[in-house]
């Protein structure tokens, strides 16, 4: 190539940097410029928002991301309605909006809370599709509420947990709900949708298991039905009990002679229960004082319809239902019938003691009493613990100070003899304690006086 061409070359390629360079600082005025034509943005934008700018339009695309359209909406709605806190100027925080967990959790639950009319609304089948394949996943919560679901749909739960590929893992396979457990509401299908929602599986599109193409279509098309459905009224918060009661009634100021009639054909009436005569509220049978009004309990209410024991009593004066083993009222102290009214049948074995502070019963093993810090009573060589009451006596009573009952030792024979380890009745013959292998005492002669039995110590 010739310098010459080189020369015409090199001034071509400088004159052509050159006026990049200097096109921008012209001073030519912007209107004799021929105007560009710029592409036409993507229909999608403009349906999202046609007052916005392209630059709004592009901040927006990026936050969509999950594979459900109606996933987006569904967060959307939520977002709309004030369920879910304003995005920060953070980027990561918008991009994250739809699959944050933390985030959605919180609001798909109130939302579900709120709109509990909903439920019953949605169809059958799609929900049946849903949870007729097993659990989304292992939690705790999931696996309940596709219980509930299934139990509302009356599927078999073994059928569906002997199917699910969870079974293994799962220490709720197979269980059964309690009846008063069964109870599906808006917020169970919500939380299987959510969990269904951001699976891994359906975030990252990778393979899914046979079946999978079915519980997602369905999913979606639930999401759709809530949207639709989201748009009416929400309605007034649900109560925390199922049944209306006498207490609503009464704190609504709504007459009881108008609604009572109505609301304890719901409530169930055990045996001893009793409607209180002053405002017909219904008391179960342990309250001695309507729980509305204050009114004690009418005498003419018979107790004796509370189902009780064999050796349970009434105190007379305060009708409070006693145990057996209570030798007090514990309600008002008062002292218990006698042996020949209710401890006729109690069992009590030997070594069981009644504790002298609160005369609550213990066993034989127990060194302190149950129901009160007292230590039990330390036994001297002759004192005896009733077989009737239990009561712990001295050895010099001939009848037992609480119930009178006559002293066994009294029906002794000549020589017997009663261990001093472990108060073991003995016959004359023993040389050891049968039950303790304890050798005998040498005891001195005793000598009855009076009827009281005296013994000399060693």
């Amino acid at each position: 190539m010739s310098s010459a061409s080189k020369l015409t070359l090199y001034g071509i390629g400088t004159a052509l940097f050159r006026t990049r360079r200097t096109a921008p600082v012209s001073v030519t005025p912007f209107l004799f410029f021929k105007p560009i034509p710029l592409p036409r943005p993507p229909r999608f934008l403009l349906l999202r928002d046609s007052s916005s700018s392209s630059a709004a339009a592009a901040e927006i695309l990026p936050s969509v991301d999950h594979p459900w359209p109606e996933w987006v909406s569904f967060v959307d709605r939520l977002s709309t309605k004030g369920y879910l806190p304003k995005p920060s100027s953070s980027s990561d925080d918008t991009v994250s909006l739809y699959t944050n967990m933390n985030s959605l959790k919180d609001a798909c639950l109130s939302f579900s809370r709120d709109r509990y009319d909903l439920f019953k609304l949605l169809p059958t089948h799609d929900i049946q599709a849903v949870v007729e394949g097993g659990c989304p996943n292992l939690l705790r919560k999931a696996v309940n509420s596709a219980k509930r679901l299934r139990a509302h749909l009356q599927l078999d739960e073994g059928d569906v947990c002997g199917a699910c590929n969870l079974r293994s893992s799962c220490d709720r396979a197979y269980v059964i709900l309690k009846d008063f457990e069964t109870d599906a509401r808006t917020i169970d299908i919500v939380r299987i949708l959510l969990f269904y929602a951001l699976d891994p599986l359906v975030l990252s599109g990778g393979d899914k298991p046979p079946g999978r193409e079915v519980i997602e279509s369905s999913a979606r098309k639930l999401l759709s039905q809530l949207i639709e459905l989201s748009e009416s009224p929400a309605p007034a918060p649900a109560s925390a009990r199922s049944k209306p009661t006498a207490q609503d009634a009464v704190g609504e100021g709504q007459s009881l002679s108008v609604t009572t009639n109505q609301l304890f054909k719901d409530a169930e009436m055990k045996k001893g229960d009793w409607m209180c005569p002053k405002c017909n509220f219904m008391n179960f049978s342990r309250n001695t004082q309507c729980l509305n009004c204050n009114e004690d309990r009418h005498k003419d209410i018979n107790p004796s319809t509370v189902q009780m024991k064999p050796g349970d009593w009434t105190c007379p004066e305060c009708n409070f239902l006693n145990f057996a083993r209570n030798t007090r009222c514990l309600k008002c102290k008062t002292a218990g019938p006698t042996k020949e009214a209710n401890t006729n049948e109690v069992e009590r074995k030997k070594g069981d003691w009644t504790c002298p502070q609160c005369g609550f019963m213990n066993y034989a093993r127990n060194t302190k009493c149950l129901r009160c810090p007292e230590t039990r009573p330390k036994k001297h060589p002759g004192d005896w613990n009733c077989p009737g009451c239990g009561f712990m006596n001295f050895g010099s009573k001939m009848k037992c100070l609480h119930c009178q009952e006559p002293n066994p030792s009294s029906k002794k024979y000549n020589g017997d003899w009663s261990c001093p380890k472990c108060d073991f009745y003995n016959y004359a013959r023993n040389m050891a304690c049968l039950k303790c292998n304890t050798e005998r005492p040498k005891e001195q002669p005793t000598v009855d006086y009076d009827g009281h039995e005296w013994r000399r110590s060693n």
